[in-house]
């Protein structure tokens, strides 16, 4: 107790926020239960926090026995910054986190009590998710007789079940008991055996009172959202503990994880809390939003059964408030409105980022808002998806672009260094090097002391850093070198970009981790030439419909023709913005829509199909095929074209046709396609590094570059990939040789000092003649940035002419990335492993020069297979749903094809793919859900499955690009480069968007909790509020109570929109705003509204 005194004594009163009466009332409250009813903008955190306060300060309690619950872990580190402002120090110490985490604590102190193992673990979706995905393919029918449609709903009604809102049958009593057994053997309990377990345990008086003794007081946030297990927690803990609740009722918005507002009505009788006994409490001035808007945004509400009347709250604000309303053609032009009023709002009014929020009903709406704001250059927060600048990739780039930017302004750099070390070292490696500098370099920086330990085996040893070895040099090798590239005149933020994030090795996509098993579209003579054809196509194809050769897609499933249209046409950049209406159904479709009728199709025009028969049967009923011209016709899957001997009407040479067999690919047609597609964008070859380079190598006496005697330099020249001029000169050893350096010669290189040096030059001749050599052009070199490059530098400096090349290349790092499972990465390794040369090659420069050039060969050969491979990721869930049509037998699935499967699959469920809508437009049923119902789905393994959807965000190098795009046209070297780093800070703030210059783009659920100026609402129809499915009285009440979140978002001006026509259904606005016309100012709907730009 004596440190609360201790804090009350040092706190000043102007430490005190101001409050209301309402607020002090609440704040200073008696040590009986209490309740606290605060509608949007009231003060319900400065009550909190200021109980919080007044409790340690006022009423002794040590803070450690001080508990702040609340439902995220953001929110507990602010409630406790803000507390910590008041009470200094001691703030820090209190218990604040959410319930699950309270309960997981209570478990671990009590865990025979508890019934748990001391060493239980938390189970997580890797271990519940195949379990249900199991129980649920097991007994498919009974669920879907109980109308549980997914493994997820299966889960889901358990978690109710568990919590008591559900009840539960034999069969699922059954699952879930296998389920408790699965948990056990894995001395496991899930996050609903938390609160349950924790429930069940403080039935018990003693362990209820021990409880108590470390949480005297016990501070609840948002409690109108807890369920009925949670408010039993909290029910019994206040028998022995002080319980101090703020809720809103009008805010409860997640009966979906079983909330209940009816919480609040019982604690109300169970505590006896009543305003005339000082236990109930209303908070009654909303400082956030305007009267008009909070008029309008509670019109909305059902106040049948609630704590709160009309006009319980008054705004502070009772000044005009603006509420538009906008209806919009479909979803595309209502983003697009968003967006442009959005900028408006940036531009011509001035408002900061962090005070503009648009919400949206569902998450994948928010998913396509981020993309358009994104490409518009409008920094924004998307609330529905991992935070972009937390992943790997952006934190590297990010802390790379500062370094460059530092020693473009000619700033010191050693901050944004030892950021970006700290993102490409572990944990361990970084404390070691800042021990090393402590004991033995103080005086010097962290880059120089990262140098010192990465090439030097003493200083390793010494950091306790010698097993870190590999992660050292490569990313010494590797920032060298981007620093290195970034120095090229006129490179472009975006190329610089592209290869940053190539060498930064953090995967960006969920088909690089399934390369081993993927075929290379270029390693089929068929497909490759199907590649051609198309990439010829592509290239003569002109604007306009009708224009250039055409290209026919066939088969006798008219849905596959359709989904093969949308593939081709994403693939090779031909669809439009928004996307070209969908055709119906046909048995052959043009990729391009035709002109009236079929003309006759010519030599220039392509042809893809499955059925060679079904073609010419529908070229004969159509007149496609005249009798003086042909077009070039590639035969998918041609098993039956090549069984009946390849005969073809019309005159037709067999041999012109290209057919690809399954030898060629995977016995699929579609993926067939695919792959074609992929040699049509990649690279038919391996490219070269540069346009022009020098390979070099260098022999020496030591590996010190400091220090060593230069005794032989070997170069190759390479312009557009031809070896075009060689180099390789000994150069004169000084008299004062060591006999340890001759031997190092004989022993290393094969050179005797005695009689291989007669004819050498002395060092300067050699220095001109290499200099004149190598001209401008970059130099690389295997392992070049530890040794050869500084060796060449120190030259330079000793000769006194500077070095004349322009960039330099190490091809360490790219070796790691390329071939990341090979345990040793050095030349001779490469040579032999990648190369497939097994004998050694003497340490001669020249002749290393010629192993490394091999070495890049294959090297820029496994890249060039990697693009064609991983083209149109983003792509796959077209593949998936035209496989669910096409029904191969699971059994015979390459697992080439199973690999596009799993990814596909995994984008769809994300909802991630630019094929989303059509996909929507063409299935009658959601794509995961058809694919699960398909026998295909035997075809994966769910354990990889699972680990592919926990692993890198489908998407991810999509939306990096799209968050560059404003900038990437900008030079590396200009302010366009702090334009950049500005924007991705702003964007990159790891906390809640309140108070940040980004605008929020959130679902409403999400938004709950913030608030900005201005909000657009979007999806405000009837379709959303209430959703289709709610047909419960309590579901269409909480949806009311959803949109009444949202509204009450907007302090000065909130927009409804809402599409017109979605998904091909008429949509009008939501029958909740019924009766409140008269207070909304609406616009034509082919006009933009007052205030906002036009479509």
């Amino acid at each position: 107790m004596q440190q609360g005194k201790a804090q009350q004594e040092s706190v000043t009163p102007n430490k005190w926020p101001e409050l209301n009466s309402d607020q002090k009332a609440a704040a200073t409250a008696p040590l009986r239960p209490q309740l606290v009813v605060a509608g949007p903008g009231t003060g319900k955190t400065r009550v909190l926090v200021c109980h919080a306060a007044h409790l340690i300060l006022e009423k002794g309690f040590d803070p450690e026995r001080v508990v702040l619950v609340t439902f995220t872990r953001q929110a507990a580190a602010e409630l406790t910054e803000r507390l910590t402002e008041i009470v200094g120090p001691a703030g820090t110490n209190v218990q604040a986190g959410t319930l699950h985490h309270f309960c997981y604590q209570i478990l671990k102190d009590h865990p025979e009590t508890a019934d748990v193992p001391s060493d239980f673990i938390v189970a997580g979706e890797t271990t519940t998710d195949p379990f249900w995905q199991r129980w649920h393919e097991e007994n498919e029918d009974w669920c879907e007789r109980n109308d549980l449609k997914s493994y997820q709903q299966v889960k889901t009604h358990v978690g109710r079940v568990k919590l008591g809102i559900d009840t539960v049958s034999g069969r699922l009593q059954k699952g879930m008991r296998r389920y408790r057994k699965m948990l056990r053997k894995r001395n496991a309990v899930d996050f609903d055996d938390l609160l349950v377990k924790t429930r069940d345990l403080l039935q018990d008086n003693e362990t209820r009172r021990a409880v108590s003794k470390d949480a005297g007081a016990i501070l609840v946030d948002e409690f109108q959202d807890t369920d009925p297990v949670q408010y039993e927690i909290l029910r019994r803990l206040g028998e022995d503990a002080h319980l101090f609740c703020v809720a809103d009722g009008d805010q409860s918005v997640y009966r979906f994880r079983g909330a209940r507002p009816e919480n609040l009505q019982r604690y109300i009788e169970d505590f006896d809390c009543r305003k005339e006994n000082g236990g109930l409490r209303v908070l009654g001035t909303n400082y956030r939003t305007s009267q008009a808007i909070y008029d309008v945004a509670e019109s909305v509400l059902d106040r049948s059964g609630q704590i709160k009347s009309r006009g319980d709250i008054q705004a502070q604000n009772s000044g005009s408030g603006e509420v538009r309303v906008k209806a919009c053609g479909n979803p595309e032009k209502e983003r697009r409105f968003a967006r442009d009023t959005v900028r408006q709002w940036l531009e011509e009014d001035r408002i900061p980022e962090s005070e503009i929020a648009v919400l949206t009903r569902w998450n994948s709406r928010a998913r396509e808002l981020e993309e358009a704001f994104l490409k518009d250059g409008i920094a924004c927060r998307t609330s529905s998806s991992d935070d972009l600048m937390e992943t790997p990739p952006a934190q590297k780039l990010q802390a790379l672009l500062q370094v460059i930017d530092a020693r473009r302004r000619e700033q010191g750099v050693e901050a944004p260094l030892a950021e970006l070390l700290g993102q490409m070292l572990s944990g361990h490696a970084m404390a070691g090097l800042r021990d090393f500098q402590a004991r033995s370099m103080p005086d010097q920086n962290l880059w120089t002391v990262f140098q010192t330990v990465a090439s030097s085996r003493r200083a390793r040893r010494s950091a306790h850093l010698e097993k870190e070895i590999k992660p050292l040099k490569r990313a010494y090798a590797t920032i060298t070198n981007l620093l290195q590239r970034s120095q090229k005149p006129r490179t472009t933020i975006g190329e610089f970009a592209e290869e940053a994030l190539r060498e930064l090795e953090d995967p960006l996509q969920l088909l690089q981790k399934e390369e081993k098993k993927l075929e290379d579209p270029a390693s089929f003579p068929a497909i490759r030439e199907a590649g051609r054809a198309l990439r010829t196509w592509k290239a003569d194809q002109v604007q306009g419909v009708g224009g250039g050769p055409r290209l026919l897609l066939h088969s006798r499933e008219p849905q596959l023709t359709r989904l093969w249209r949308q593939l081709v046409r994403r693939a090779l950049g031909i669809e439009t913005d928004p996307p070209a209406p969908l055709p119906e159904k046909q048995e052959a479709l043009f990729v391009r829509p035709a002109e009236e009728g079929i003309p006759p199709l010519g030599n220039e025009d392509l042809v893809f199909t499955n059925d060679i028969e079904g073609l010419f049967d529908w070229g004969e009923r159509t007149g496609a095929f005249g009798r003086e011209e042909t077009p070039t016709i590639v035969v998918l899957t041609s098993q039956e074209f090549r069984e009946a001997g390849g005969r073809l009407p019309l005159g037709i040479d067999p041999a012109e046709v290209i057919a690809i067999g399954p030898e060629d690919a995977a016995e699929s047609p579609s993926v067939q396609l695919f792959k074609a597609l992929g040699a049509a964008t990649g690279p038919d070859s391996a490219q070269p590094l540069f346009p022009e380079y020098v390979m070099v190598d260098i022999e020496a006496t030591s590996t010190d570059p400091r220090s060593c005697t230069v005794a032989e330099i070997g170069a190759v020249k390479v312009e557009d990939g031809t070896t075009t001029g060689r180099f390789s000169e000994l150069i004169e050893l000084p008299e004062d040789l060591s006999g340890e350096e001759a031997q190092t010669l004989r022993d290393v290189c094969g050179l005797d000092p005695e009689t291989d040096f007669s004819g050498a030059r002395p060092i300067d001749e050699v220095w001109a003649a290499f200099c004149e050599f190598v001209g401008e052009a970059p130099l690389v070199a295997h392992n070049g940035q530890q040794y050869d490059f500084k060796v060449l530098d120190r030259l330079a400096r000793e000769q006194g002419t500077g070095a004349p090349w322009n960039a330099t290349f190490d091809m360490l790092p790219a070796a790691h990335e390329l071939f990341p499972d090979l345990n040793r990465h050095d030349a001779e390794h490469l040579k032999q492993e990648v190369v497939g040369e097994k004998e050694a090659t003497a340490h001669r420069a020249l002749a290393d020069c010629l192993d490394q050039q091999q070495i890049l060969g294959a090297m820029q050969k496994k890249r060039a297979r990697r693009e064609r491979m991983l083209a149109h990721e983003s792509l796959l869930p077209l593949v998936v749903a035209a496989l669910t049509y096409e029904s191969p037998d699971p059994d015979t699935v390459t697992r080439d094809t199973k690999a596009l499967l799993r990814v596909g699959h995994v984008w769809a469920l994300r909802g991630a793919s630019p094929t989303k809508e059509d996909l929507q437009s063409m299935l009658p049923r959601a794509l995961p859900d058809r694919f699960r119902k398909d026998p295909l789905y035997a075809a994966i393994d769910e354990e990889e499955l699972i680990e592919e959807a926990t692993g890198i965000q489908p998407g991810l190098k999509r939306r990096l690009e799209a968050l560059l795009s404003p900038f990437a046209d900008g030079l590396l070297k200009s302010e366009r480069l702090e334009d950049l780093l500005a924007h991705l800070t702003l964007w990159g703030e790891a906390e809640t968007p309140e108070g940040k210059e980004v605008v929020t783009i959130s679902t409403y659920h999400s938004a709950k909790g913030l608030e900005f100026e201005r909000v657009i609402c979007t999806d405000v129809h009837n379709n959303a509020f209430p959703p289709f499915f709610a047909r419960d009285p309590a579901e269409r009440r909480e949806s009311r109570r959803l949109l009444y979140v949202g509204m009450t978002r907007a302090e000065r001006r909130l927009v409804l929109t809402y599409p017109k026509i979605d998904r091909e259904y008429e949509r009008s606005i939501t029958p909740f705003l019924e009766g409140v016309e008269e207070r909304l100012s609406t616009s034509r709907p082919d006009a933009p509204a007052a205030g906002s730009p036009a479509e």
